[in-house]
C-alpha cells in the first residue's frame, strides 16, 4: 500500500509490467479503484497524469481507466502519439468514466483518432460495471497478443521458407551449370546416329526449364520480402513484347501451340524494367500453354487504354470460374492436376507476373466465361510521361557479342563446371587456365596475367570475394575483367561482389550465349 501511495504521489509507474493502470488525479479514487480490482484478481497500479500512461505503453500494459478529469488538453499530444508508436496489431482498450459521456463521445475522437477500444462508462459508476470493462479489456488484449504470437510466426515461417529457398536455388544451380555446358558442347560434335541430337534436344529443353524454375523460385522470395529491385529505363512496349513472345515461344510451340500477335500501330512508351516486363507477358504466355491442352492459337495483343498500355493474352484452353479468378495469382496455387501433373510448374509464374506489375504501378487480371472456354489475362501498366525526352530503349539483342582471343582464367571448386566452363572457351578459341581454390587463382593470376577471370563466390577457404580484393590489390591488374559467378542472386550480393572489385556478378547456370558475350566484352572499367 505504501509503494502504492508512493507512486500515485509521484505519477510514475514502476518498472515491472503490469495488467491494468488507472490515471486519476484523486488519490482516494485510485486507492478505491484499485483494491476493487485488486479483490477480483486484477493487478493494476495507478498514474496522477496522463504523461504517466504514456510512459508504461510498452510494458505489458492490457488496459488503462481513465477519468475525465485526468484528460488534460496539453498532455493527450503526448498519449497520443504514445498510442501511435504502438505496433500495427496493438489497439490499447481504454476504459473512460465520465459524468455526461454523450457530450465526451466527440473529444474522444480527436484525443484518440486512431484507437477503436475505447468504452465510456457513466458515473455514478458500480463496482460490477468497472470490474466488468476492465476484464472486457484484458481478454481483447490477449486477443491482440496471440494474433501478434501468430504474426510472428508467419514471419518466422517466411524467413525460413525463404532462406530455404535461396539455399535449395543455389544447390541446384551447380548442376545445372555443367549439365547445360555440356549440352552446348554436344552442339559442336559431329555424329550420324540421329538420337544423339534427339536426346542432345531432350537435354537442353529440359535443363532450361529447370533453370526457369530456379529463377522463379528466386524472384518469388524477392518478391515477397519486398527485396526485388527494378531496373528503370524508357522502353517501347511493343518490342519487349515481342522479345517476350521469342523467348517463350520454344516452349510454346513445344505444345503445338502458335502465337497470334497484334500490336498497337503507335508506340506505347513506358518508363519500366524491360527484363521484368518482358518476364511478364512471358510467364502470361507460358501459362497459357500449359493449359491449352490441344494445340491452338493463342493471341497476344497491345492497346493504349487512357494513360494506360494494355496487354492481353488470350487462350481457349481450361478456363476457370468467375470465383476462381483472384485465387489463380496466390503462391504456389496451380489449376486443378491430375495424378499425372502433364501441366507441370510450381504455380509461382501468375504470382511473380502479378507482383511485378504492381512494383511497376499496374496491375494484371484474369477473365474466364467458364471451364473449358479459355481464360483472358489483362496486364496494364502507366504510360511514360510526355514530358521526358530521349529515345525509348528496345528490347536488348540476343546475339552473342564477338571477340578477339583472350587469356581466360577459370576459379571454380567445382569439378564439373570448371571442365565444361575450360572445354567450352576453349572451343571458343580462347586461352584458358583453370584453377580449384582462391589459392591457385591469385597463383595462376600471377603467372598468367589472364585478361578475364572468372571467379566462383563460394570457394572453400578464401571466398571469391577476398580473391578479387587481392586481384585489384596487384600491380598491372587494373584492366583486367573480374566476373563474379556464384549460385545467390540476392541485390546485395551483387553490391558485395562490386564492392570487392568485380565487373560483373553473373547467376549459375550461365547460359553459354550469356558467358560467350561476357568473356568477349571490353577491359575493365577500372582502367579508365
Amino acid at each position: 500500500a505504501a509503494d502504492r501511495r508512493r507512486g500515485a504521489a509521484s505519477g510514475v509507474m514502476a518498472a515491472e509490467p503490469v495488467a491494468v493502470f488507472v490515471v486519476t488525479p484523486n488519490a482516494a479514487d485510485g486507492e478505491v479503484a484499485l483494491e476493487l480490482l485488486a479483490r477480483h484478481g486484477i493487478a493494476a497500479r495507478r498514474g496522477a497524469a496522463l504523461c504517466a500512461l504514456a510512459a508504461v505503453l510498452g510494458d505489458g500494459l492490457g488496459c488503462a481507466v481513465l477519468v475525465e478529469e485526468a484528460l488534460v488538453e496539453e498532455e493527450l499530444p503526448l498519449l497520443r502519439e504514445a498510442l501511435e508508436r504502438q505496433p500495427p496489431w496493438r489497439d490499447l482498450p481504454l476504459v473512460v468514466v465520465a459524468r455526461e459521456p454523450a457530450l465526451l463521445g466527440e473529444a474522444l475522437g480527436r484525443a484518440f483518432p486512431q484507437s477503436a477500444n475505447v468504452t465510456v462508462l457513466p458515473r455514478p459508476l458500480s463496482a460490477v460495471t468497472l470490474v466488468s470493462a476492465v476484464q472486457a479489456g484484458l481478454r481483447a488484449t490477449r486477443r491482440q497478443l496471440e494474433v501478434a504470437e501468430l504474426i510472428a510466426e508467419r514471419e518466422r515461417a517466411v524467413r525460413s521458407r525463404d532462406e530455404f529457398l535461396a539455399m535449395l536455388a543455389h544447390e541446384l544451380r551447380n548442376p545445372l551449370a555443367p549439365i547445360r555446358n555440356a549440352v552446348e558442347l554436344q552442339q559442336t560434335l559431329v555424329h550420324d546416329n540421329p538420337l544423339f541430337g534427339k536426346t542432345r534436344e531432350i537435354l537442353e529443353r529440359q535443363s532450361a526449364h529447370l533453370t526457369r524454375m530456379v529463377d522463379d523460385l528466386v524472384d518469388v522470395a524477392r518478391l515477397e520480402r519486398g527485396k526485388m529491385a527494378l531496373q528503370r529505363a524508357r522502353v517501347e512496349l511493343n518490342g519487349v513484347v515481342a522479345s517476350a513472345i521469342e523467348a517463350a515461344l520454344p516452349q510454346v510451340q513445344a505444345r503445338g501451340h502458335q502465337v497470334q500477335i497484334d500490336l498497337c500501330a503507335e508506340p506505347l512508351v513506358l518508363d519500366a524494367d524491360p527484363t521484368r516486363i518482358e518476364q511478364i507477358v512471358a510467364n502470361l504466355l507460358t501459362n497459357a500453354a500449359k493449359f491449352t491442352a490441344r494445340p491452338d492459337v493463342i493471341r497476344v495483343a497491345t492497346r493504349r487504354e487512357g494513360g494506360r498500355a494494355l496487354v492481353e493474352v488470350r487462350d481457349r484452353g481450361a478456363g476457370f470460374a468467375a470465383s476462381e479468378s483472384e485465387a489463380l495469382f496466390g503462391l504456389f496455387v496451380q489449376g486443378e492436376q491430375t495424378l499425372a501433373r502433364s501441366q507441370g510448374g510450381l504455380g509461382i509464374g501468375l504470382t511473380i507476373a502479378r507482383r511485378l506489375a504492381e512494383l511497376h504501378g499496374g496491375s494484371i487480371d484474369a477473365a474466364s466465361d467458364g471451364p473449358g472456354r479459355g481464360a483472358t489475362f489483362s496486364v496494364r501498366l502507366p504510360l511514360a510521361l510526355q514530358a521526358k525526352t530521349g529515345p525509348a530503349e528496345t528490347a536488348p539483342a540476343r546475339e552473342p557479342a564477338q571477340g578477339a582471343r583472350k587469356r581466360v582464367l577459370v576459379v571454380e571448386d567445382s569439378d564439373d563446371i570448371r571442365e565444361t566452363m575450360r572445354l567450352l572457351l576453349t572451343q571458343w578459341g580462347h586461352n584458358v587456365a583453370i584453377a580449384a581454390s582462391g589459392e591457385e587463382g591469385l597463383e595462376s593470376v600471377s603467372r598468367e596475367r589472364p585478361d578475364v577471370a572468372i571467379i566462383d563466390i563460394g570457394l572453400p577457404g578464401m571466398s571469391g570475394y577476398e580473391v578479387a580484393r587481392r586481384i585489384r590489390a596487384m600491380p598491372d591488374a587494373a584492366t583486367m575483367r573480374l566476373i563474379a559467378l556464384t549460385g545467390y542472386g540476392q541485390p546485395a550480393d551483387g553490391k558485395r561482389a562490386r564492392e570487392s572489385g568485380f565487373d560483373e556478378h553473373l547467376l549459375k547456370p550461365l547460359a553459354p550465349e550469356a558467358l560467350r558475350a561476357t568473356v568477349a566484352a571490353g577491359a575493365s572499367p577500372a582502367a579508365a
